[in-house]
């Protein structure tokens, strides 16, 4: 069990790293506001990679769990901070998802499934290229982060992932600036904006500063996955 020390110093750690991830970010907006998708394409590449990875390195069925939006930044958080239904829902037609470069989150699950998509669909394999197929492929997006949480087509969307091909429209589109507005994080807790109150314990430092960064992205007025017309 950590001492009062431990868990001390672990939250310091914890609050300089997310500090400087967010001077970089301010770096960042003042230079090219546009590079912040980067960032938050870098901040969410390891959890990806986890995701992906996961039902290779576990036996069947022993896969972690997929990621649920609702509870993304704040798992204990009050639910109506966190639910996209209470967000505005946005054009789906305006948005692409390009998996070779987007933070798309698939959950790969199942083993045979996932040899089975590897080995045979994308460029040069027994399917040809990766297409999407409307009726399996299902992916929400949150704006202004452009995060894209899949809830169906894991498997064949973790293989056009691994093969850098594939394009997918998003089934809905959030804004969710609503949530930035009533919630800010200081790198150890996320807070009321309001009355200061502790809504959430930070897990993740890089989480924490993703959700500050979207603040950012909405001041500039970043619209990631945006097709432009």
């Amino acid at each position: 069990m950590l001492n009062f020390f431990q868990i001390f110093k672990s939250n310091d750690d914890r609050r300089a790293k997310f500090d400087h991830v967010m001077d970089f970010a301010s770096d960042l907006a003042s230079t090219n506001p546009s590079a912040l998708v980067d960032l938050v394409r870098l901040l969410l590449r390891q959890l990806q990679a986890d995701l992906l990875f996961s039902c290779i390195e576990m036996e069947m069925h022993g896969a972690r769990s997929s990621i649920l939006s609702h509870a993304f930044f704040m798992p204990n958080g009050p639910s109506k901070l966190q639910m996209a239904f209470d967000a505005p829902e946005l054009d789906v037609d305006q948005y692409l998802v390009q998996l070779r470069h987007d933070a798309v989150l698939p959950c790969p699950w199942h083993r045979e499934r996932y040899v089975n998509c590897l080995s045979f669909i994308g460029s040069g394999k027994n399917m040809g290229n990766w297409k999407e197929d409307s009726i399996n492929h299902r992916i929400t997006v949150w704006l202004p982060w452009g995060i894209a949480f899949v809830n169906g087509g894991n498997h064949s969307i973790a293989a056009g992932i691994a093969s850098g091909e594939g394009v997918l429209k998003p089934k809905a589109v959030y804004d969710m600036s609503k949530l930035l507005d009533q919630v800010h994080c200081d790198g150890l807790y996320y807070r009321s904006s309001e009355t200061g109150k502790k809504l959430d314990s930070v897990r993740d430092y890089k989480i924490a500063a993703l959700f500050e960064i979207g603040r950012l992205m909405k001041i500039h007025s970043i619209s990631p996955m945006k097709i432009v017309t």
